[in-house]
């Protein structure tokens, strides 16, 4: 299979979304109906042969705002939008994945992409029409919107994930000092002291970027080491072995962070019960998730659009 998705037959990306709209209710129910975002993501695969791991993390170059994109996210929020406006999802822009009854109770092998969007594309017709009509009602000129697949134009479904993008294009392309101060700060608003005689040094390259340190509610301190590094593809095991082996004694874990995600070799090396550390892993959509939990750089905007009274 061609990592961008592209095999005989399921060439468009119309095509592609059907194949994650199965995919992702299979998924959804198996696990009983609700599912985080990135773990329904990762449990894809197993459900239709076509969605491999190259598929899921294949990069492309984003050349207007630098960096690299993964058009696959894309692809599955349109999916996720359809399933949503065809009743088998809540809410799509909601956390986790949410399955409805409609979506429970549904035979998966008897539904087709054509099928939900029978239902649910004349719906987004009609909330596209209604948006056009409001832009122009109040004379706006926006930028129109680059939806960052082979060949579709229509805007992103959830306009909360607009931000979150640029957020993972920044940190792609952030110089590796930058993306240590950023860390240490995310720790911070976790609730840490960050002990400042270590880490922030231009030359550093590897081993440990910083100690931080957690107060419990029985007033004990745990130590943890942290590491925060710039990936341009998937972080494998070697670099959760690699941060381990620079620890020193007296350390309660390790938290390594990355602009990445982590292969499940990572993964299975970060627990690994017979290693004496545990590793924390926290991938890109943790730490687009945590900017938003603590606020961190990120102004909030409120806005309104009118309703369709005003156009009858």
């Amino acid at each position: 299979m061609k990592s961008d998705f592209k095999v005989p037959g399921y060439t468009d990306s119309v095509a592609r979304e059907n194949i994650v709209m199965k995919a992702l209710i299979a998924a959804l129910q198996s696990a009983g109906g609700k599912l985080d975002k990135k773990e329904a993501r990762n449990q894809l695969p197993k459900f239709d042969s076509r969605i491999t791991d190259e598929v899921l993390w294949y990069e492309k170059p984003a050349p207007k705002r630098g960096g690299t994109y993964i058009p696959f996210t894309f692809t599955i929020s349109w999916a996720a939008r359809h399933l949503a406006l065809a009743g088998y999802l809540i809410d799509e822009r909601m956390k986790p994945y949410v399955l409805t009854d409609k979506g429970l109770k549904v035979d998966v092998s008897k539904l087709t992409g054509e099928k939900i969007r029978r239902v649910s594309q004349p719906l987004l017709d009609e909330i596209q029409e209604e948006k056009r009509k409001n832009k122009e009602s109040i004379q706006k000129v926006e930028k129109k919107e680059l939806k960052e697949s082979d060949d579709s134009t229509a805007e992103i479904p959830d306009e909360t994930e607009t931000w979150k993008d640029q957020l993972k294009a920044q940190l792609s392309i952030m110089n590796p000092y930058q993306f240590e101060k950023f860390s240490r700060r995310l720790i911070k608003e976790m609730g840490a002291e960050i002990d400042d005689s270590l880490g922030i040094q231009k030359s550093r390259d590897g081993g440990i970027d910083g100690y931080a340190y957690f107060k419990t509610e029985d007033f004990r301190t745990i130590r943890v080491a942290i590491q925060a590094k710039r990936y341009n593809h998937q972080v494998g095991d070697n670099a959760v072995r690699d941060f381990r082996g620079a620890i020193q004694n007296g350390t309660e874990y390790g938290i390594l962070i990355a602009t990445n995600y982590f292969s499940d070799s990572a993964k299975k090396e970060a627990k690994d019960p017979s290693k004496s550390t545990p590793i924390t892993l926290l991938d890109i959509e943790d730490i687009v998730d945590l900017v938003e939990k603590y606020q961190l750089f990120i102004n909030k905007i409120e806005t309104y659009e009118l309703g369709s009274f005003y156009f009858e």
